[in-house]
């Protein structure tokens, strides 16, 4: 007989939304402390702020950070990074042991894209009042404490216009439809970016959606105890497809 071989806890990359960074994450990696957790900046923000976005480099940011980490590993993103997590999966299953996207569940078009590249075009225009505005709003919307966790790499509101062309011409359904491993999907009850979460939810009897009451879109960062025991739960239950 062989010797039978010992599970391998599976690591975990934490992929940040639009607007901010890997930093604004820390809260949440903290709480998942029985693996290695990174927190990968996308070009265009943090680390990586000069660079431009596109989905193309946002994949190989998430699949340097897994290799880095040892395939394959959780990956685990947030509104555009769960859009990102979605490519990342569908391009590279063998790197992937399972896809967590939160926020994330609006198949993207032109018609939906339209209001953010208006925003997009009005922070190139007036670039120091965007920031103060956005801000601004943030402190008002989540508080002081997630305010600070968003800005804590810099607020990349220069990239928005490159996200949102990006994302507009991006078929987030059928990148996971790629995918063959687990799945799963969380979204805040009032999250707005929930419209199209049965369609996703269809396209794998591996896929999962999961439904957190009364939390909004950023409920990652406002909730991160409770994002990180989700996301932990559900790495648990890929560990056994990471042998050592």
């Amino acid at each position: 007989m062989s010797p039978s071989r010992e599970v391998s806890p599976v690591p975990v990359v934490l992929v940040h939304g639009l607007r901010v960074s890997g930093a604004a994450l820390h809260r949440i990696a903290a709480e998942i402390t029985d693996r290695p957790v990174v927190t990968p900046d996308l070009p265009g923000h943090g680390t990586r702020s000069a660079e431009t976005f596109t989905i193309d480099d946002a994949v190989a940011a998430v699949l340097d950070a897994v290799r880095d980490l040892g395939e394959p590993a959780v990956v685990a993103g947030m509104s555009l990074g769960g859009y990102v997590s979605m490519a990342v999966a569908g391009r590279h299953p063998a790197a992937v042991a399972g896809l967590v996207a939160m926020c994330a569940t609006t198949q993207p078009s032109r018609l939906l894209a339209a209001p953010f590249r208006a925003f997009g075009a009005a922070t190139g225009f007036l670039p120091r009042q965007a920031a103060v505005i956005s801000k601004g709003l943030t402190r008002v919307a989540v508080g002081t404490r997630v305010a600070e966790d968003m800005e804590a790499g810099g607020l990349a509101l220069h990239s928005i216009r490159d996200v949102v062309g990006e994302l507009s011409r991006f078929d987030a359904l059928a990148e996971v439809a790629r995918y063959p491993g687990p799945i799963e999907f969380i979204n805040g009850g009032w999250d707005q970016f929930r419209i199209h979460e049965q369609r996703f939810r269809a396209v794998s009897d591996r896929a999962e959606l999961r439904i957190i009451p009364r939390a909004a879109h950023l409920f990652p960062l406002i909730q991160p105890e409770r994002t990180a025991s989700l996301i932990d739960g559900f790495a648990h239950r890929c560990d056994p497809i990471r042998t050592a």
